[in-house]
């Protein structure tokens, strides 16, 4: 497949604002979490996110606000797990992890999609896939290595546990996701996601964090901006035209650069070191995972 110069730039143009995003909103979430509690920053970030969305599509295209009703319910729960649940344990598992650790976790996703793949569509796993699954756990055996975090700490093993849950809740909804074909347009899956995980989270804001734990810094309302305008708007369109261009197989390789840009971020700004044992972990992590995705170019 091949793209004008232009389109190439256009391409690399949103890889790049998807991986930076990205990578870059995991030390700024730890941030954020200091003056809000955890599920209160998710479903504010989401439900922000999810009317600076509906602004775009209403002068946009109007029509494609909201998805076909048979998409719905789908829709709906994919939503559930791969905002409410993922953006939820992510900022838990922030509060006792550091940054740069709980995004190399998240970022198993392609590992967990591979097996649920295989598990509930009878996916065929192929040798590399099988490699690249071999490798991340090899990683995260590496990674819970006792010299690298303190796992006698309650709270270590379930920021932990968090981050492996928001992996895995989020490979099954790209599983989910990839079960069907879909009428709607990317926008109004992402709206329509959006906004009912940040109903969701909301009900459980009520229910754990009420009353509510919010300082008005500059800071958080920096990143609360930052977060409605490009991780959850900006880069949902960016990476939609990214799967308009290219596979998403092909795509997911370039989001494995995320947790570098997130490990050296979280070192520079809070100052985190990386041990040697950690830095092997996190490679190996990626290349596994990395390995998951990867196709081989067909013989013509």
């Amino acid at each position: 497949m091949r793209f004008p110069e232009s389109g190439r730039l256009a391409l690399a143009a949103c890889l790049l604002i998807v991986i930076l995003s990205w990578g870059l909103n995991y030390p700024l979430m730890k941030l954020a979490l200091r003056d809000i509690s955890p599920l209160a920053f998710a479903a504010t970030r989401i439900l922000g996110g999810a009317l600076f969305l509906a602004v775009i599509i209403r002068v946009a295209t109007p029509s494609q606000l909201l998805p076909p009703r048979d998409e719905r319910w789908t829709l709906a729960w994919i939503g559930i797990l791969q905002y409410s649940a993922v953006l939820g344990s992510t900022g838990f598992a922030l509060l006792w992890l550091p940054a740069g650790r709980t995004v190399t976790i998240v970022y198993t996703m392609p590992v967990w999609a591979a097996l649920f793949d295989f598990l509930f569509l009878r996916g065929r796993l192929k040798p590399l896939q099988i490699a690249g699954i071999m490798v991340s756990c090899v990683g995260i055996l590496l990674f819970m290595d006792p010299g690298v975090l303190d796992w006698s700490v309650n709270e270590t093993r379930l920021g932990m546990g968090l981050a492996v849950f928001a992996a895995i809740c989020w490979g099954l909804g790209a599983v989910i996701y990839t079960s069907r074909k879909w009428e709607s347009s990317l926008m109004s899956q992402a709206f329509w996601q959006l906004w009912v995980a940040g109903l969701v989270l909301s009900v459980f804001v009520a229910w754990a964090e009420w009353p509510l734990r919010v300082e008005y810094s500059p800071t958080l309302i920096t990143i609360l901006v930052w977060n409605w305008v490009v991780p959850v708007s900006l880069s949902v369109w960016a990476w939609g035209k990214v799967l308009q261009r290219i596979p998403a197989s092909i795509a997911g390789q370039a989001l494995l650069c995320t947790p570098f840009v997130g490990i050296a971020l979280s070192a520079w700004i809070f100052g985190e070191t990386l041990p040697a044992i950690f830095a092997v972990s996190a490679l190996l992590i990626v290349v596994g995972a990395g390995l998951v995705l990867f196709k081989p170019k067909q013989a013509s």
